[in-house]
């Protein structure tokens, strides 16, 4: 067992992990539980040494897909809880409640849990890359002052963590999906299991319309979904959004304004409180 002090310096032991929701690194390297006379690093490369007493050990909490944090991102020292974080669309400052899509380590991809603002992609006509579309200019606006580099989600991303493995934005012809069934079966038709499923991911489109027919907890009606940054590339003009129905659907670039702004950052664990 490794003891730690109160800075996370080692008193004595060796190698082990602290619960399961923290992993221990030792000269910034994963440490995993071998023997008591060494251990293996995240690339399985054994290290026949103890840590002395006094050398540092980062202790770092590991995040499930889905789990709620709480932050203001304009200030990442404030303290933030369940209790004083606002999430009503239009929120854009303050302490407001994110989910975890991706933990990378040191770091977390965390998305809003509302939208800051309902509106189109406005290219005039004709799909352009998110980079050069008028809504990049929105989402900048929108997180003016925020850390971790705040950008729309991909529908890839999405993809991921429904667990679709078989769905990729970058291929002609990709249908709509739901999230329970993974294919055009809505959520009145799919099986108990799917719909478990489909109500497991409501974190992905709660503050969504007509929330209690199709799978998520929270409503608002004058929200129908969020755009990704993935365009269809089967159309020219649409881009996919993630639908009030917990569905990854397309819509129109030019005419959909009832799909707003719910933004992702990455912010590094150890600037989480």
């Amino acid at each position: 067992m490794l003891i730690l002090n109160n800075k996370g310096q080692v008193v004595e032991g060796w190698f082990t992990y602290i619960g399961t929701d923290y992993k221990i690194y030792y000269d910034g390297k994963e440490a995993v539980a071998s023997t008591s006379n060494d251990y293996l690093d995240s690339s399985n490369t054994p290290h026949n040494t103890i840590p002395e007493p006094g050398s540092s050990v980062v202790a770092v909490k590991t995040y499930n897909v889905g789990e709620a944090v709480y932050l203001d991102p304009t200030d990442l020292s404030a303290t933030c809880n369940q209790e004083n974080s606002v999430s009503t669309t239009g929120t854009k400052t303050g302490c407001m409640k994110f989910y975890v899509t991706k933990d990378n380590g040191d770091s977390v991809n965390l998305l809003l849990d509302h939208n800051t603002i309902n509106v189109k992609y406005d290219t005039s006509g004709t799909y352009k890359e998110y980079e050069q579309a008028s809504i990049k200019t929105q989402v900048d606006s929108d997180t003016q002052g925020w850390s971790g580099n705040p950008r729309l989600i991909t529908a890839n991303e999405i993809a991921e963590i429904t667990s679709n493995t078989e769905w990729d934005s970058t291929k002609t012809g990709q249908k709509f999906f739901y999230f329970g069934s993974k294919s055009n079966t809505n959520y009145e038709n799919m099986t108990d299991e799917q719909k478990a499923i489909q109500r497991s991911f409501a974190w992905l489109f709660d503050y969504t319309k007509d929330y209690n027919l199709k799978g998520c907890n929270i409503e608002d009606s004058s929200v129908n979904g969020y755009w990704t940054s993935s365009p269809n590339i089967s159309y020219s003009n649409r881009a996919w959004v993630v639908h009030r129905f917990g569905v990854l659907d397309s819509a129109d670039v030019d005419n959909d304004t009832n799909f707003g702004i719910r933004p992702v950052i990455t912010i590094n664990k150890s600037d989480l409180n």
